[in-house]
């Protein structure tokens, strides 16, 4: 080319849609024409270079591959429905030689352009609303019209009879629980916890069991005219009575001032106040049997240990009497003492015996008869004496029949009177005790105090059918707007 010809403007090349195809080697050799463009780069090369003044003369053919050439340099242009673009033509040329040399084909014609109605068409965010307007639908505005016929029409009315009562104590102080109004925790002497006792009766097994057979509850709650969400069933076990009974009562409890209420409903007046009527004779007749309860506990030990003490007193008497009836003796401390009595006596005539003989045996002789009389006598005081003596101190070497010492019947007896008293005394104490158990048991005595009677309803204070239903309004949206923050959440996690 001439160095003064002005420099041609370069054509922008018109943009084509092209498309990347891998094939492998086998496939390049099967169905892909061998590129021209090496062989006539080596041939360009071979042929001489024109001079620096004459004009480079080019071939139709040349031109055409230098099109060609720029054509392959082009960037190739995604489709119109493809999220990106493809890299550029050299760089995929670079990837495609380390991956079975990928060959550009240009597309022959444009994609079809897809109907603006057809179901292919919609949008991404069009499927989400719609989806969402269905789930609303199905989700909220159902059930919410299904419930607002339910409780407007169909729900059966329930009447409510209430009462009210409080568990009171003989002993005023014993009524305060300072230390379970502190801390919630109901002490053993109080009467908070024979409150929480009746809280739980009240929705027991038992009363559920005596009212069956007092007044029939199943019928009472299974009657036709009753709707069949609220009916219970007749086939159902105790324990599902028992479910269905603890719906229909309810039970309050204020810890400061003891006071319970309870709220029994049915589905007539008549049997609300039946209901309820009997559910308060039964809480009475079980406060009174805790009462008796508490009270049998408190004086059982004092009893069983009056009964002890009693059958010990007894025993020492027994044996008292059978030491009698053994040694023919009445009282040995009496019989020892009247015997130790007549040996002094004795002693006492023996020894003025002695002074009158010591004074007359200076003027009569030995063999005078007065003086004679009074030695007999003396030496037969002596004998009694010793007789008595030997008596006493067990002696029984002595003549005539053997004679049980005194001494031990004396101990013996002695021992038994000792354990005679204790035995006395520990009864006197066990009684004092239980009188005083007794009197304690007393003032912990327990009673329901009642101020408020069931009486018959006359209106149907259930279903509360505007609350109900706004209710039921407030749950539904909540759970489907949960839900549906839920779904898009995990839905954008897994996008």
């Amino acid at each position: 080319m001439r160095k003064d010809a002005p420099p041609k403007k370069r054509r922008q090349p018109k943009e084509t849609k092209h498309k990347v195809v891998v094939l492998s080697k086998k496939s390049d050799s099967e169905h892909t024409p061998p590129d021209p463009a090496p062989q006539a780069r080596k041939k360009r090369r071979r042929e001489p270079a024109p001079a620096s003044g004459e004009p480079e003369a080019r071939s139709p053919e040349a031109v055409a591959e230098a099109r060609a050439r720029r054509k392959r340099r082009r960037v190739v242009v995604p489709l119109a429905n493809e999220p990106d673009a493809d890299p550029p033509l050299s760089v995929a040329k670079a990837r495609a030689r380390r991956k079975h040399q990928p060959v550009v084909v240009p597309l022959s014609k444009a994609p079809e352009a897809v109907p603006i109605g057809s179901a292919t068409a919609i949008r991404p965010r069009e499927k989400r609303r719609r989806f969402l307007g269905w789930s609303f639908v199905l989700c909220v505005l159902l059930p919410i019209i299904i419930g607002t016929v339910y409780f407007t029409s169909i729900a059966t009315d329930r009447y409510a009879a209430t009462a009210g009562f409080a568990v009171r104590g003989v002993n005023a102080g014993s009524a305060i629980d300072g230390i379970g109004a502190l801390t919630g925790l109901a002490s053993a002497g109080s009467t908070t916890s024979d409150s929480y006792i009746i809280l739980k009766y009240l929705k027991s097994r038992d009363i559920v069991e005596r009212l069956q057979a007092d007044m029939d509850l199943r019928t009472a709650f299974s009657a036709p005219a009753i709707d069949p969400l609220s009916r219970m069933g007749t086939d159902l076990s105790i324990e599902d009575v028992v479910r269905y009974w603890d719906g229909m009562l309810r039970t309050s409890f204020d810890s400061n001032s003891g006071i319970v209420n309870l709220e029994v409903q049915a589905y007539s007046a008549e049997h609300a106040e039946q209901i309820a009527t009997l559910v308060l004779h039964y809480t009475d007749e079980l406060v009174n049997t805790l009462s008796v309860s508490a009270r049998q506990d408190s004086v059982r030990f004092a009893e069983t240990e009056v009964e002890r003490a009693e059958e010990r007193l007894r025993a020492a008497l027994q044996d008292i009497r059978d030491f009698r009836e053994q040694e023919s003796s009445i009282n040995p401390a009496a019989t020892a003492q009247l015997d130790i009595e007549l040996v002094g006596g004795l002693e006492s005539r023996l020894i003025d015996l002695r002074a009158r003989i010591a004074s007359i045996e200076g003027s009569l002789d030995d063999n005078a008869p007065s003086l004679l009389a009074l030695r007999r006598q003396a030496e037969a005081l002596e004998e009694q004496i010793a007789a008595r003596a030997a008596e006493i101190s067990g002696d029984t070497e002595s003549e005539g029949p053997e004679v049980a010492a005194m001494t031990g019947l004396l101990a013996t007896y002695e021992a038994l009177e000792v354990e005679k008293t204790f035995a006395q005394q520990v009864y006197q104490s066990a009684l004092t005790s239980l009188e005083q158990a007794r009197a304690e048991a007393d003032r912990q005595q327990r009673y329901l105090a009642v101020f408020t009677l069931p009486a018959k309803p006359e209106d149907a204070v259930y279903p509360k059918r505007a609350q109900s239903v706004l209710m039921l309004i407030a749950i539904v949206i909540s759970i489907w707007g949960i839900g549906a923050l839920i779904v898009y959440s995990v839905r954008d996690h897994l996008t």
